[in-house]
């Protein structure tokens, strides 16, 4: 049995995206609604997936559904919970930069969330708009500022992480390895497992504001052709990401954003009528 890794953000009532996470259409496109996420969870649990526990996988037993959480929104708190009602634990990747500010996680909330029994990992120090173009010097400070916040707040070493933006490089893997990130996840679509000495690299597959939950449980379980779908399109933009840098960026954002304005000018009643805090 292998690990299947789905990644999430942030999860919000209405189209207020911006409450939670960083802010813009480009981060939107990876936010969920409340009643979309809670059926995702829902239909995961109907799917009789195995769930491991966050701390097995950080001990490198990469078997059965593990669900991630990016960036460390505001959101976090209420997400943990709707986890643990189902008996599920969660993975945290946390931009320690923003720790306490608006938008984003207390230090209060993730040592309540570690204690429910979810994990808290890195999610770099700064969230860089592409980690990979950094230098060395910097590569190994945004791993280790991140790491040594998180380990000072929860009291315990930490070793897990995922690679913000996707933008993965031998580079940013060495680095990691040396702040000790003993299992690293990237934003690939892949459900094998890479090592490099001591840290192991671990793909994902994303869902999206639009994603529905029976494509949560097509990506869980492996059966039609979503995995294969959601891996061509990866493949296909990974170059454009790579080498167009902030001209992929820019185009992409501005495509978001125009969407999103059109979808508020045709109907005031798209917004997700879930309320956060509330099953």
């Amino acid at each position: 049995m292998s690990l299947v890794s789905l990644m999430y953000h942030d999860v919000l009532s209405g189209d207020r995206w911006d409450e939670s996470g960083f802010p813009g259409s480009a981060a939107a496109h990876y936010k969920l609604g409340a009643t979309n996420f809670l059926g995702h969870l829902d239909s995961l649990v109907a799917a009789g997936l195995f769930f491991p526990k966050p701390d097995a996988i950080a001990a490198g037993n990469y078997e059965g559904c593990l669900l991630t959480f990016d960036d460390g929104g505001a959101s976090a708190p209420w997400i943990g919970e709707a986890l643990r009602r189902r008996g599920m634990g969660g993975c945290f990747f946390i931009t320690t930069a923003r720790i306490g500010t608006r938008g984003f996680v207390s230090a209060h909330d993730l040592r309540a969330m570690r204690a429910d029994g979810h994990l808290v990992g890195s999610h770099s120090h700064t969230h860089p708009a592409n980690i990979a173009q950094l230098d060395t010097r910097a590569l190994h400070r945004e791993w280790r500022q991140s790491v040594d916040v998180l380990e000072q707040l929860l009291g315990e070493p930490v070793h897990t992480a995922s690679v913000p933006g996707g933008f993965m490089s031998p580079e940013v893997w060495r680095a990691a390895e040396a702040c000790g990130i003993r299992t690293l996840f990237t934003s690939e679509p892949s459900t094998s497992v890479q090592r490099r000495g001591a840290c192991a690299v671990l793909g994902r597959y994303a869902l999206l504001r639009t994603s529905p939950p029976a494509m949560a449980v097509a990506l869980a379980t492996g059966r039609g052709p979503a995995r294969l779908q959601q891996w061509t399109s990866w493949n296909v933009k990974k170059p454009l990401k790579r080498w167009a840098g902030p001209v992929y960026r820019f185009t992409r954002a501005r495509l978001l954003r125009h969407r999103d304005e059109a979808l508020r000018a045709g109907s005031s009643s798209c917004g997700d009528s879930g309320k956060p805090g509330r099953e």
